[in-house]
């Protein structure tokens, strides 16, 4: 054991000076030592992930798995930026009747996507320690960015609540919601960095990415639950008629059109002929039944999806974060050293951290 001076403003010890110069330095911890018995896949995997500054395979999995999910996801969805054309293609009729009608939800779609696109393809590189260790200043750029970008997208999101995939009441909450909780992450993860807090900034940061990664799980949610709402045969959703009629007529604006459009839905004509637009349609979910059907199919199960797959990453985030403890530790003990060399008063907890309200306020870990 070296020796160590007693820090009585602090109540703990210091480190000694040549582990504070150690953990000061941006540099990447040294990988651990390669162990003897290391078998065939083990060897070659640290050759794959000790390059880009990953220390464990189990972050190396993580990060491969979460952020490579996300980056393949928003790179297939890249070209949802050509609005007018490939995004209208591929998107549901009721989606493209609102988006395409009302300036209003066509500027919120437009915003969403060109800002959470780009983040979720800037985040595979955020999480990366080598840029980290070897650049960091481009880490904080590209940090600041997707700040940014994530907080104009979900002003988009909130734009587009009322409509998205119906706008139900349990579609808006879970959007109103998710903004909300991924804002707060972000901005608590940008407090804590400004504070040197890195332990706190890596736990709101894979909290505020773990939210965003619903958008991901829950599609495979929703295709299980359209899937079930076809077999059941006895789910409805109210649609107004203008969406059932530019179903009809949206690239096809013919009279046998228009004529085929009133014969199926004469309820939405009054009596003088007029469409009656803002009326409501009951309109059955079965994916395999004729367009709006099919649309109402998937659209049922939206809400719900995304409500189980935020619960579901909320509590597998948190889980991930208590098992993780260790390394948690090993970045307080670095925000401590880079705290006390700025002359803060507090080293180690000028972040939001939990002794900062209550509990006994931490000092740092005696050397053994």
């Amino acid at each position: 054991m070296g020796t160590k001076n007693q820090n009585t403003s602090e109540g703990g010890f210091e480190l000694q000076s040549q582990d504070r110069s150690s953990i000061s330095k941006n540099t990447p911890p040294s990988p651990p030592p390669v162990a003897d018995d290391a078998n065939f896949f083990v060897r070659n995997a640290r050759k794959v992930y000790h390059p880009i500054g990953f220390r464990k395979g189990y972050n190396f999995s993580f990060w491969f798995i979460c952020c490579g999910a996300m980056l393949g996801f928003c790179a297939a969805r890249a070209m949802f930026l050509d609005i007018e054309g490939v995004f209208f293609e591929s998107t549901l009729l009721a989606e493209k009747y609102w988006y395409s009608n009302f300036s209003l939800y066509r500027i919120g779609i437009t915003i969403h996507l060109a800002c959470v696109i780009p983040a979720g393809i800037l985040v595979f590189f955020q999480f990366m320690p080598i840029i980290r260790y070897k650049s960091p200043y481009l880490h904080r750029i590209n940090g600041y960015l997707i700040i940014l970008l994530i907080l104009i997208g979900n002003a988009g999101a909130l734009m587009i609540a009322r409509r998205a995939f119906g706008g139900g009441v349990e579609t808006q909450a879970v959007v109103y919601i998710l903004a909300t909780m991924t804002t707060t992450s972000l901005l608590l993860g940008y407090f804590n960095i400004k504070k040197l807090q890195i332990e706190q900034h890596r736990k709101w940061m894979i909290r505020a990415w773990a939210y965003l990664g619903v958008i991901i799980t829950m599609r495979f949610v929703m295709l299980i639950a359209a899937t079930i709402i076809n077999q059941m045969g006895s789910y409805w959703m109210g649609v107004t008629c203008g969406e059932l009629e530019f179903g009809f007529i949206d690239g096809n604006n013919t009279l046998a059109a228009e004529t085929a459009f009133r014969a199926r839905y004469p309820d939405c004509i009054d009596p003088k002929g007029m469409i009656l637009s803002d009326k409501n349609i009951a309109i059955q979910g079965l994916t395999d039944g004729r367009v709006e059907e099919a649309g109402v199919g998937y659209k049922l199960g939206f809400g719900m999806a995304a409500w189980v797959c935020l619960v579901l990453h909320a509590v597998l985030a948190e889980v991930y974060l208590a098992l993780t403890s260790r390394e948690t530790e090993r970045l307080r003990m670095v925000s401590y050293e880079k705290q006390k060399a700025r002359g803060w008063a507090n080293p180690g907890r000028e972040g939001l951290t939990a002794d900062r309200i209550d509990g006994v306020p931490w000092g740092p870990r005696q050397k053994e």
